[in-house]
């Protein structure tokens, strides 16, 4: 589960603490907030995920990283499971605002804040092309993504893959994986 603590700080002020910090921590509303732990699921699934993208994507094109870069949403910092940022960009900042794709994998206590806080937060960002967020007891993942035509928009409810067979093509990227392939060795696979 989250803890705010007792800690007010600025974004700026934030990022700076945070940085010389063990643990993860966010910042909403000017209030830092400690996140909790994962399963070795949660960090095999991620880093599968991440793993995955980063085989597939140009790295003259593309950054692919994970939970150690901070995404600025207003005066919010979240530390999302997986990002991927068009590049080129500053290597040594602590945040970005520009993330092309985001990766929440689920846990028991964050089932609310990734499938709708940390959605509606993330899909304001006017760079945010896809959000996809991963169960991590069943082969199962949520996908907002951008529409192709027209005003660009976020679909009202993302779109749901089940099962082994089902493969995510991320539009944006030009990428697509399937579930077996962020699954394989980690849940038993029909």
């Amino acid at each position: 589960m989250n803890s705010p603590l007792e800690i007010n700080l600025d974004k700026h002020a934030f990022l700076r603490w945070a940085e010389s910090r063990e643990g993860r921590f966010e910042l909403k509303g000017n209030r830092v907030v400690m996140m909790a732990g994962g399963t070795r699921n949660h960090a095999r699934i991620f880093s599968r995920v991440s793993s995955l993208l980063t085989q597939k994507l140009d790295p003259a094109k593309w950054s692919v990283t994970n939970a150690d870069l901070a995404v600025e949403i207003g005066e919010d910092i979240r530390y999302p499971d997986v990002l991927v940022e068009r590049l080129p960009m500053d290597g040594k900042a602590l945040s970005t605002s520009a993330p092309v794709f985001i990766a929440e994998v689920l846990s028991p206590s964050s089932l609310a804040l990734d499938l709708h806080e940390k959605a509606a937060e993330y899909m304001s960002l006017t760079s945010l092309e896809a959000y996809l967020v991963a169960a991590q007891d069943e082969p199962r993942a949520w996908l907002w993504q951008r529409s192709i035509e027209g005003a660009r928009a976020f679909p009202p409810r993302p779109q749901e893959f089940f099962g082994p067979q089902a493969t995510i093509a991320l539009t944006a990227l030009g990428v697509e994986f399937g579930l077996a392939e962020v699954y394989a060795g980690i849940l038993p696979l029909p």
